[in-house]
């Protein structure tokens, strides 16, 4: 982040802080991506491309009330979430790999490699390939719907548990990852 846009933020974090939102009875910490004078409050990282810096704007949608990575977030979670997917699939793989792909909606790519990706993520598992593991699609709707069935210390979002995608979305998603080759 440039310091330009970094005391921006700084200023602006200062200036609101302490929190006085607060979600599930507890505040939201100090360093989540909030400000309260944003149209959602929940902002997001913009590259500025050629210049190696960030630029904050506001998020589509208003994510406050989700937990944070910030170790300072002492706010409950949702409970973890054991499903069951019935059969069939019935999923599509375009919408998947539509899905996938979308970075304004902080879905696979942003943390997972994917095929024909210029800037895939790199905290998850490559997806690259992924067809050759031949997983049940139970097994990855479940780890979409809530991987902290499997990795309770994980950091995949419980897409599921915490209504991101609804039951059609992952399915799709399933499908996609199941075309990987």
């Amino acid at each position: 982040m440039g310091s330009r846009t970094a005391l921006t933020w700084l200023t602006v974090a200062l200036a609101i802080s302490p929190w006085a939102i607060s979600a599930r009875g507890a505040e939201i910490p100090s360093d989540a991506a909030i400000n309260p004078a944003a149209p959602t409050m929940t902002l997001e990282p913009k590259v500025v491309v050629n210049s190696g810096r960030l630029e904050w704007a506001p998020f589509k949608r208003d994510l406050s009330s989700w937990p944070t990575l910030s170790h300072e977030d002492k706010r409950d979670t949702a409970k973890t979430r054991k499903v069951t997917m019935t059969e069939p699939l019935n999923g599509d793989a375009a919408r998947g790999r539509d899905l996938a792909m979308r970075r304004d909606k902080g879905y696979c790519v942003i943390c997972h490699q994917l095929p024909s990706e210029k800037w895939p993520g790199t905290v998850g598992v490559n997806l690259t390939h992924f067809k050759q593991h031949k997983y049940p699609d139970a097994a990855v709707y479940q780890e979409i719907f809530d991987a902290r069935v499997l990795n309770p210390n994980t950091a995949m979002p419980p897409y599921g548990t915490n209504h991101i995608l609804n039951d059609q979305e992952i399915r799709d998603l399933v499908a996609f990852l199941q075309s990987i080759e």
